[in-house]
């Protein structure tokens, strides 16, 4: 097995992985927002600290596979299905243009900047704290 193979593999577990934790840490907080309300009925079912209570244990996971994005992304590491075979059986990725590439990368530089300077300012928690309340609710759990 090629190392992109094992770098993709490796990426995808931690992508599932973190969703199944992101996923336990919202039902964790609807749990505990579920049973303040039953002894209080006017507690809030979700609050800022709670959902930044339950990120916390798992925000190095996030950040190690945002990080393995990122570096998949700029050391273009491509799944090799999706290479296009050549006359004489031979796999050749075709060279994208210098001109897309550049514009990628410049693109996913402002793109973690911006990401980064949304953690730092507590942007990631307020958007963690929204995705748990629009995902309970369409799912009419809350």
């Amino acid at each position: 097995m090629n190392r992109k193979k094992t770098f993709l593999i490796v990426q995808s577990a931690l992508c599932v992985l973190l969703a199944v934790l992101l996923a336990a840490a919202v039902l964790g907080v609807y749990r505990e927002g579920l049973a303040a309300r039953a002894e209080d009925p006017l507690a809030r079912v979700f609050s800022r600290e709670k959902v930044a209570e339950a990120f916390r244990p798992i925000r190095p996971l996030f950040y190690i596979t945002l990080g393995l994005a990122a570096a998949g992304l700029v050391l273009d590491v491509k799944d090799e299905d999706t290479l296009k075979p050549v006359k004489g059986g031979r796999v050749q990725n075709p060279a994208p243009p210098a001109k897309g590439k550049t514009l990628r990368t410049v693109l996913l530089i402002a793109a973690v900047c911006l990401l980064l300077a949304g953690i730092f300012n507590g942007s990631a928690r307020d958007v963690f704290g929204k995705a748990v309340k629009v995902c309970t609710e369409c799912v009419g759990l809350g």
